[in-house]
């Protein structure tokens, strides 16, 4: 349903926001690793957690829809764009602080996950292999607990923080709900940064870490796709694996417009140039369908799809 009113809440809200950097009818193409994606409404820029602040309580007070770009990766706009605000994090909140002697770090949600990982890994903490090679920024990696088996960035959180409508808060690990691809943060708040604390960091193994991570990250590198995608498109069921089920369907260069199915791992949705929101949603349903008929298995999408798709 459309919302008339929505253009003039959206100006009673930029209006509160005097100061932030402000752009509007802003492609996110440009913004998202997929490449595909219409504009934004307004994006607006955020550098402290005073900052986050006010664009939470602007957006709730004018009753506008807010949504966190964050880095881009793991993310398929639609082809409409996105109605509201859009909000991306920069500045102070892209700080990262080694603590402790290694023991812990202090990181900005808009550092990027490399950088956290690189950090990380040069502490010796054992967890950061499994996230080496993983794009994006760590406020989307904390969201998505990313990593592999060999070590997921939710393992190593003390605490997190973020902004809502009432203000800062603090939250650890144990409510933050870490699962497989998951968590359990409350709508309608914004991560700003976490504490992060490793006991197992072994600062003398810090050689014998990196060689693991690069020899990860190469055996990822040979095995996906170096055209532009958002990462693996569905989420591994239990017990099996997505691409193994999308190629036993035969689907691998499956091709709608622009995007198709990866002919080097089938858990990809590549983009060739010109593809559409709307013809990675068709790839990707097919794909959903044949493996269901055949399988009987139901894949998640671990891609999210924000905006409107037309």
């Amino acid at each position: 349903m459309s919302d008339a009113l929505l253009p003039e809440r959206l100006d009673a809200a930029c209006g509160d926001l005097g100061g932030l950097h402000l752009r509007r009818d802003e492609p996110l193409a440009a913004h998202t690793t997929f490449g595909i994606g219409g504009p934004a409404d307004v994006l607006v820029e955020a550098g402290t957690d005073d900052d986050v602040v006010r664009v939470v309580q602007a957006a709730a007070r004018h009753r506008v829809p807010l949504f966190v770009l964050g880095g881009g990766s793991n993310l398929l706009v639609g082809d409409g764009g996105i109605r509201g605000l859009t909000l991306t994090l920069s500045g102070a909140l892209a700080e990262l602080r080694v603590l402790d002697d290694g023991l812990r770090i202090d990181v900005g949600a808009a550092s990027t996950f490399p950088r956290l990982t690189q950090a990380a890994l040069a502490q010796g903490w054992p967890p950061a292999v499994g996230w080496f090679g993983t794009p994006g920024q760590v406020g989307g990696a904390l969201v998505m607990n990313a990593g592999t088996r060999q070590g997921e960035v939710g393992e190593v959180v003390v605490e997190v923080r973020m902004a809502g409508a009432g203000g800062l808060e603090r939250r650890g690990r144990a409510a933050c709900g870490f699962g497989y691809r998951s968590s359990a943060f409350p709508l309608g708040v914004v991560l700003t940064g976490a504490l992060l604390q490793c006991d197992s960091h072994k600062s003398k193994e810090v050689e014998t870490l990196t060689a693991m991570a690069h020899e990860q990250l190469n055996r990822r590198r040979a095995t996906q796709p170096k055209q532009r995608s958002a990462g693996s498109i569905f989420k591994n069921p239990p017990g099996d694996y997505a691409g193994r089920l999308i190629e036993a369907v035969g689907l691998k260069g499956y091709a709608v417009g622009g995007a198709g199915i990866s002919d080097v791992h089938a858990n990809f949705i590549v983009n060739s140039g010109a593809a559409t929101a709307r013809d990675v949603v068709q790839v990707a349903e097919h794909a959903r369908a044949l493996v269901k008929e055949r399988f009987g298995i139901e894949l998640e999408w671990e891609v999210r799809r924000v905006g409107v798709h037309r």
